[in-house]
């Protein structure tokens, strides 16, 4: 047995199972890390055998980051490790994810996890000012990462302390490998298309018909012939023409490229990794792109037996294009299936029609607001890192990390001034708007650790650790908007605008010191307690100081069965508490800012938010009962089980105050949740010999939670069509219950109370209710494949999502019943509302104007997400050095991958993508699971190859 297993970092015997299957099999790069490359990369720097693991911790295969599957760093990581749950907020590459582990732990505040990279707690979330999102871990290139460790627990995540109540995911990046010289250059090109799209509109002449019928039914129109040839006079229709609206604003089938060469060598004391990459993903809207340029160095020397030094930098710009926001007829998912089809694009000369559309605004052509106004963003990456271990006793060392984080970010947003929404009619600044985003993000990070390890008698093993950390995080933004632009002009320049209307500019200062030990003894590889403690300072909070820890125990009684069929059966159990800083840097302080002219022709400084001394971390008490077991010759079978519960106190809400005050809310610590949940993990080799290797791994995980405490007995609706109150889940939907359609005469009906019993056709009489039904998902699973025959390789995942409900929040306009006819509709507004002669409808009558408030927001557009989705696959072939016979080339690796091929819905009514969310806060619970007419995800066909040099 190779010594090195006995430094594998917390996690690590996991990850020794899943690296063997992989490295027998895995021929096709040399990128991933063998199974004695697994040695010191647990937190801190802190050592552990695998016998001394006692947390929750998932790991997250090389290989699996070698070939992305997804621009973005976090939305690689669904499916690959039980209890954490990745998807992304929209469509339009580079957007930012919602990414949980175990479920909510705020309600408020920011539910994603802690992300360290090589040492450095970085941001993550959307780091945007004026896209529709951009994700921070989108800047990083996934084929520099070795592995990626989830840990879960508070035993895990106890290091932590205050920023662990989320979890933490730790990234470790690739390092170079002792012997020869390797470099390696893979290439993918790509083609995509919608995921999953089911939402079927009108055509012209149905368009028509139904406009006709709207008039027939509000007494507008005497018959359904009037009624067509009005609305067909009111569109200006020709009869013949019929605009594809979508197909003007999308893409048939967006481009996806990836370049990656990497270059790794190393001799007995020194080794070196360095890799060059770049991508570019078009989205389904015309104007929307993402390029992504990177670059990465990892240098480990081992000076002396004493001393060894590592260095790491990574580099990365990004330029993200989409389509501007604006009000929501701009934006062209939308307006692509609300436009009329009557109505032409395009005028008789071939240039773009921008006056006298039948539409909301007759100057909202799509189409041409997508070649005319502009929404880009550019972003600088630097993130880099100094780590040096000494030996300076025997049993003792000192390891001392130092990263900086350093991001900068340019955002510009035009609205060109001559149609769409910089036609400011009206408006003394003139038309045109431009508004500028500039800003700057610097954290830095320092550790310095003693560690003390010895072994006493042969069985005694005892472990010390006592160190701090000092976090630093700075941000700058400057903000400016300028209108005044002449007609024809498509400069997104201020100085081609005539009048600055806005500017502004701030920075936020936060500062975290952290006192750390920990502590670990284990008996004769048999059993083992550890256990952390944190006291962590934090500038945002008056009471600025807070003690968080976590201890945990297992035993691995599996030397005790010694029938050799058992090769470890180990139950671990662990308890503590971490915390989160969820309120905001300067909420203890009142505020005030500078307002218009009040009393005084300079204007006035007035209070607009209250310093609340009290606010403190949200704190997460998570307790844990593991499992983890080997079977069988070759270890055929390994898995673990896990139980937890996790109580997440002192929430922080923003409590609502009286106008009178003239502020509208102030912070404070009030609520609980509670989540419970159950994961299990098991992965079965059913092959391994020297020409076939097969093994499969199932994943699966259940998480149930509700509040517990609120500053009040009643209900909080935070948005979202979503109520607060105890007992109740965080993101279940409190609203309207609907009860269908009036057989006799096409009226809408809800229910007037809980019991479902009693209906309404007054929707101010319908009773707000908690639905049962909720946005995040109890059930998730996950069934993924490694196939390797000689050179053959086939892989594939399927995911799984269940238990949960999306909404969408534009239903409303494009299931209008009437009210707005003028408008582009669902073709079962057509075919499936009330008349006469189908009183069974699902639909109401549809009248011009609407129907008694039908569209009110109802479980009428609640659809169930349940879901399983082939989420990847891939099948290649290697062709070795002596078939290729090329001088220099050592193998070609050919495949071909598929992204999000196959998705099948359990409700056969859900019409857009299962995995929707709104951009808008999406990390909020409040907004889990509402469809806001993002772009949708995309199904992609990718052709690779790999060649080793």
């Amino acid at each position: 047995m190779n010594v090195k297993l006995r430094v594998l970092s917390a996690g690590a015997l996991f990850f020794l199972g899943q690296a063997a299957f992989a490295q027998k099999a895995k021929k096709d790069t040399i990128t991933s890390k063998t199974i004695d490359e697994v040695v010191i990369t647990g937190s801190y720097g802190i050592k552990q055998i695998p016998e001394q693991v006692t947390g929750s911790v998932g790991v997250v295969k090389g290989d699996i980051l070698d070939k992305p599957t997804a621009v973005s760093l976090d939305n690689l990581l669904q499916g690959q490790s039980p209890g954490l749950m990745s998807t992304a907020s929209s469509g339009q590459p580079g957007a930012n994810s919602i990414t949980l582990i175990r479920g909510l732990t705020s309600l408020t505040g920011d539910n994603n996890p802690l992300y360290v990279i090589d040492g450095v707690p970085i941001p993550s979330g959307d780091i945007s000012g004026l896209l529709a999102s951009q994700s921070a871990l989108s800047m990083i290139n996934p084929s520099d990462i070795a592995d990626i460790k989830v840990l879960k627990d508070a035993v895990a995540t106890a290091l932590y302390g205050s920023r662990g109540a989320n979890g933490v995911i730790l990234i470790t990046t690739k390092s170079g490998k002792k012997g020869r010289s390797q470099i390696n250059y893979t290439s993918e090109l790509g083609a995509s298309d919608v995921a999953f799209d089911k939402m079927k509109m009108l055509n012209a002449e149905e368009s028509t018909k139904l406009f006709g019928l709207s008039l027939y039914n509000s007494g507008d129109a005497s018959s359904l012939q009037e009624g067509y040839d009005i609305a067909k006079s009111e569109f200006g229709w020709d009869g013949k023409s019929d605009t594809d609206w979508n197909s003007l604003v999308r893409r048939k089938n967006p481009f996806y490229t990836r370049h990656n060469l990497s270059y790794s060598g190393g001799s007995e004391g020194f080794n070196i990794f360095a890799s060059l990459g770049y991508l570019k993903q078009e989205g389904l809207a015309r104007d929307a792109s993402f390029d992504r340029y990177t670059g990465s160095l990892r240098a480990d020397w081992k000076a002396s037996d004493k001393l060894n030094l590592k260095f790491s930098t990574n580099m990365a710009r990004t330029v993200q294009k989409g389509p501007t926001d604006g009000s929501s007829f701009s934006n062209p998912v939308f307006a692509g299936r609300i436009m009329s089809p009557t109505q032409n694009a395009y005028n008789a000369d071939g240039t773009y029609k921008v006056t006298d559309l039948y539409f909301t605004n007759p100057t909202f052509n799509p189409a041409a607001l997508q070649d005319n106004n502009i929404n880009k963003g550019t972003f600088n990456k630097v993130l880099s890192s100094v780590d040096l271990d000494y030996k300076f006793l025997p049993n003792f060392r000192f390891n001392s990390n130092f990263g900086i984080d350093y991001t900068t970010s340019s955002e510009i947003t035009f609205w060109n001034p001559d149609f769409g929404d910089g036609l400011n009619t009206g408006d003394p600044n003139g038309n045109g708007n431009l508004y500028n985003a500039v800003r700057n993000r610097l954290t830095w990070n320092w550790y310095n650790f003693v560690h003390y390890s010895n072994v006493f008698a042969e069985k005694h093993d005892v472990n010390i650790s006592v160190g701090t950390e000092s976090t630093h995080r700075n941000t700058e933004a400057i903000d400016m908007g300028t209108q005044g632009f002449a007609s024809g002009v498509r400069l997104p320049y201020a100085n081609a605008g005539v009048n600055p209307v806005s500017s502004s500019s701030s920075a936020t200062n936060t500062a975290l010191m952290g006192y750390i030990a920990r502590a670990s003894y284990t008996y004769d590889k048999f059993v083992t307690i550890s256990g952390s403690i944190r006291r962590d300072g934090y500038s945002g909070f008056t009471k600025e100081w807070g003690t968080f820890y976590g201890v945990g125990a297992s035993v691995d009684v599996s030397k005790f069965i010694g029938d050799g069929f058992v090769k470890k059966l180990s139950v671990r159990g662990s308890y503590g508490e971490n915390g989160n800083p969820a309120a905001g840097a300067y909420d203890k302080y009142a505020q005030a800012a500078l307002n218009g002219a009040y009393l005084s022709a300079n204007g006035s400084f007035l209070y607009n938010a209250v310093g609340v001394e009290g606010v403190n971390w949200e704190k997460s008490v998570k307790s844990d009962i593991g499992l983890e077991f080997t079977l069988g010759k070759k270890s055929f079978l390994k898995g673990t089980f896990d139980i937890y519960r996790n109580k997440n106190a002192d929430l922080v809400y923003r409590v609502p105050l009286p106008g009178s005050i003239g502020i509208p809310n102030y912070t404070s610590n009030i609520a609980s949740l509670i989540s419970k949940g159950f994961e299990a993990s098991l992965t079965a080799r059913i092959l391994n010999n020297e020409n076939f290797n097969w093994s499969v791994t199932g994943n699966y995980s259940y998480n149930a939670g509700e509040i517990s405490k609120l500053n009040n007995d009643g209900v909080i609706q935070p948005g979202g069509l979503k109520g607060w109150a105890v007992g109740h889940n965080p993101t279940e939907y409190y609203t309207r219950l609907w009860a269908g359609v009036d057989p006799k005469n096409g009226d809408p009906l809800w229910y007037t109370d809980d019991t479902m019993t009693k209906t309404t056709n007054n929707s101010g009489l319908a009773k707000l209710s908690f639905t049962g039904k909720k946005s995040l998902p109890t059930h998730m699973a996950s069934f993924i494949n490694d196939f390797n025959y000689k050179n053959f390789k086939l892989s594939f995942m399927f995911t799984y999502q269940g238990d949960y409900y999306v909404y969408d929040n534009w239903a409303f306009v494009y299931g209008s019943d009437g009210a707005y006819a003028y408008l582009n509709q669902l073709s079962s507004t057509l075919y499936d509302s009330w008349t006469p002669e189908n009183p069974n409808a699902s639909r109401p009558k549809y009248i011009y104007g609407g129907n008694k408030n039908s569209t009110a927001a109802s479980t009428r557009d609640l659809f169930k997400g349940d879901h399983i989705r082939l989420k990847n696959i891939e099948v290649g072939y290697r062709f070795n050095k002596d078939f290729l016979n090329i001088k220099g080339l050592n193998g070609l690796y050919v495949y071909a991958r598929g992204v999000n091929l196959w998705t099948y819905a359990f409700d056969k009514k859900l019409y857009f993508d299962p995995e929707s969310n709104s951009n808008a806060n999406a990390s909020v619970a409040a907004n889990l699971g509402v469809y806001d007419q993002t772009q949708p995800n995309l199904r992609q066909y990718i052709f690779g190859i790999s060649l080793d040099f």
